[in-house]
């Protein structure tokens, strides 16, 4: 990705959730460990999981966790906010969830991510997803935006 100094350049942010999304999607644990800076302080968390997975070794072996799944649901990601600095690009993504057998999304996802710009790329250092949103298709089978239940913290 293209970027100078402390400038971001356009279609930055929109690169790195498309860089994301092509490693999950192809569930390539080494396309996805290129986009994670290599560092200690690294931290992944994915909806369920019981604790925050910190460091290269961890965060890698989360995702072999995910990856060993079968990853037949959609996903269409969409950018919910957004802040870009000239070293740091933080991303709220909701992720409308079609499960199998399901003819328009039924679930949400929420993903806040914080990448940096770190040895001459944008590298990913945080990753935060969580359940969002689960209700059942309307009568029409299109998903209830405001459906679901509520959410703790």
């Amino acid at each position: 990705m293209a970027h100078r100094g402390n400038a971001l350049m356009p279609g930055d942010v929109d690169r790195c959730v498309e860089d994301y999304y092509a490693a999950f999607r192809a569930a390539d644990i080494e396309q996805m460990m290129r986009l994670w800076g290599e560092r200690p302080d690294i931290v992944c968390i994915h909806p369920g999981s019981p604790r925050a997975h910190r460091g290269v070794a961890e965060v890698m072996e989360s995702w072999l966790l995910v990856f060993a799944r079968e990853l037949n649901i959609g996903i269409e990601p969409k950018i919910v906010g957004r802040h870009e600095t000239g070293e740091i690009i933080s991303v709220v993504i909701e992720e409308a969830i079609t499960r199998p057998g399901d003819v328009a999304p039924t679930g949400t996802i929420l993903i806040s991510q914080t990448w940096r710009w770190l040895d001459d790329r944008w590298r990913l250092l945080f990753h935060h997803a969580s359940h969002g949103r689960r209700s059942p298709p309307s009568q029409d089978g299109t998903f209830v935006p405001n459906g679901g239940g509520s959410t703790r913290h």
